[in-house]
């Protein structure tokens, strides 16, 4: 419900460990699961997988949730924040990969 997730996000901002916990839960799949979609190369796969992609997007959304940075109508928004922070993140690993080539 409306309620329930807005007073999850209130636990995360205030640094619940249990809240975060149940959000990672809820959410990583299908973090995961997009970046597993998108990672198609074969020598980006060797260096970096989803879950490292994954955390990092998390430990960052934690850093700016409790920041303040973040407000969240519905969890539609917020899932679509994160999979856009790990777009952003898998991008980020790309460019590192082929400037380590040149």
């Amino acid at each position: 419900s409306d309620q329930s997730f807005r007073a999850l996000l209130a636990r995360v901002r205030s640094g619940d460990e249990e809240a975060a916990a149940a959000l990672v839960r809820e959410y990583e799949p299908a973090i995961r699961r997009a970046i597993r979609v998108r990672l198609t190369d074969p020598g980006l796969r060797r260096v970096v997988d989803s879950v490292d992609v994954c955390q990092s997007v998390m430990a960052n959304f934690f850093v700016r949730m409790q920041a303040g940075q973040f407000d969240f109508d519905s969890p539609k928004q917020m899932l679509n924040l994160l999979l856009t922070m790990a777009q952003n993140r898998l991008r980020d690993h790309v460019r590192g990969q082929r400037a380590e080539r040149r």
